[in-house]
């Protein structure tokens, strides 16, 4: 009956995001020809470029958001209420607390730092850079604490709830860029405060839901916060923290090599194929993000049958994307010139390079996920921590020889380290075979 449960509430969460991620992917592919014919390329480079150096904040909550992700599904499982309410007002206290401490510290340095010179911007193009800098980050740091509400709907299994609070916040920023297009002259400033405020907005409106209507036994007061519980959040917090740490080093530094290496424009080609090809992703994510803390739940109560069955599973979806993948790389050509017309110009080259790169994420995602939920993740440290120290060194020297294609070619080969040995990992521990750094 449990594993019945289980399965039917994955399979109403995935029916719910294909409707919300469908939208998403809507609006996020309206938003760009819509930004770039309200900014140019360089601006528009200039703000992606920004946004994935101050989105490093979301990786400094040392694991937290994961930790309790998996902590609270457990007392959940568990039927415990207390040490739910323990667990939620615990972490909101330690998100609180470090974010205050980044903030105060980012005060003391910001203006000490050459952001012209750190971004590779023109102070002729963009002016006040240092003061935008600022009221970005301020809301960034909001959307840092209050994106563990998030976490709370994961560990109850139902991620469409966090998909729902990703789309209301953008789609809050694609009605307001509309409203700018309309009414006011290009401006990076007035994009980049749309894109950071629009999303504390959503949170602010689903913390009163939450805790107030939805879930008030889980609403987090000063009285419930037990430090003594934090070690056991960030005991595995910590794992997920550092691992969260090297995958910036990979996957977000991209943007940053980029615009140091080929200019701002090229940040702006990159994303476009990459928000093409990352669709892809965000179909197999539609499907996989159930798969955790249901993985969790099944794992604590030693259901490997439907755990077994679950992997296989996502295995026929992989073949299924991997073939649409192909198709979308024949015609990735056809897509541009729709979605932007001449406005830049994609060489197929980078299309074939970004869909091997989703493809072989996917293939790594599925063993992860399972891994992620059954919280043992040692060998996962170890190894995505050896391959983000390569990931720069070995993308500057691949770009030297093929360019940008360099960028994500370095890319594929580091994910390529831990594709056979995740699987290796589910193997044992779905046998019950997993012994030592395996079952760590």
């Amino acid at each position: 009956m449990q594993r019945d449960t289980r399965t039917i509430k994955a399979q109403q969460n995935i029916i719910g995001a294909v409707f919300l991620k469908g939208f998403s992917v809507l609006v996020s592919f309206v938003l760009v020809p819509m930004t770039l014919g309200y900014l140019n390329a360089y601006e528009y480079g200039v703000w992606l470029t920004l946004s994935s150096v101050l989105m490093w904040i979301n990786y400094f909550d040392v694991g937290l958001g994961h930790g309790l992700r998996n902590k609270l599904a457990e007392a959940f499982a568990l039927k415990d209420d207390i040490l739910a309410k323990i667990y939620v007002s615990t972490v909101f206290f330690l998100l609180t607390v470090i974010v205050l401490v980044i903030y105060l510290l980012f005060i003391l340095v910001l203006f000490w730092l050459d952001w012209y010179k750190l971004l590779n911007v023109s102070p002729d193009v963009v002016s006040h850079l240092n003061s935008l800098v600022l009221i970005v980050f301020t809301f960034f740091c909001l959307s840092f604490v209050l994106k563990f509400i998030g976490n709370i709907y994961l560990a109850k299994q139902l991620p469409v709830i966090n998909d729902l609070l990703i789309f209301a916040g953008n789609f809050l920023s694609l009605i307001i860029i509309y409203i700018l297009t309309k009414v006011t002259e290009g401006n990076l400033s007035k994009v980049a405060i749309t894109y950071s405020v629009t999303p504390v907005l959503a949170y602010l409106i689903a913390y009163p839901i939450t805790f107030y209507i939805k879930y008030p036994f889980l609403r987090p007061t000063l009285s419930a916060v037990k430090l003594k519980y934090a070690k056991g959040l960030m005991g595995l917090g910590l794992q997920f923290f550092v691992i969260q740490i090297a995958c910036l080093l990979i996957f977000s530094t991209s943007n940053i090599l980029i615009s140091h290496l080929f200019g701002s424009e090229d940040v702006t080609y990159y994303n476009i194929a990459s928000k093409y090809f990352l669709t892809i992703t965000m179909i197999f994510g539609i499907v996989i993000t159930p798969i955790w803390s249901a993985i969790t739940d099944a794992y604590v109560k030693n259901d490997y049958g439907w755990m077994r069955k679950t992997i296989r599973t996502m295995l026929y979806v992989w073949v299924l994307l991997f073939l649409l993948t192909i198709v979308m790389v024949i015609i990735s050509n056809y897509i541009y010139h729709i979605w932007v017309g001449d406005t830049v110009k994609i060489p197929m080259s980078l299309s074939v390079l970004m869909g091997l790169y989703v493809t072989i994420m996917n293939w790594n995602n599925i063993y992860t996920h399972f891994i992620n939920g059954t919280g043992k993740i040692r060998l996962q440290l170890y190894i995505t921590v050896g391959t983000s120290l390569l990931y720069i060194p070995l993308a500057i020297f691949l770009s030297k020889i093929w360019g940008i294609n360099g960028i994500i070619g370095a890319m594929c080969i580091i994910l390529l380290c831990s594709s056979w040995s995740s699987p290796l990992q589910y193997y044992k521990i779905i046998n019950k075979k997993a012994k030592g750094i395996w079952n760590k």
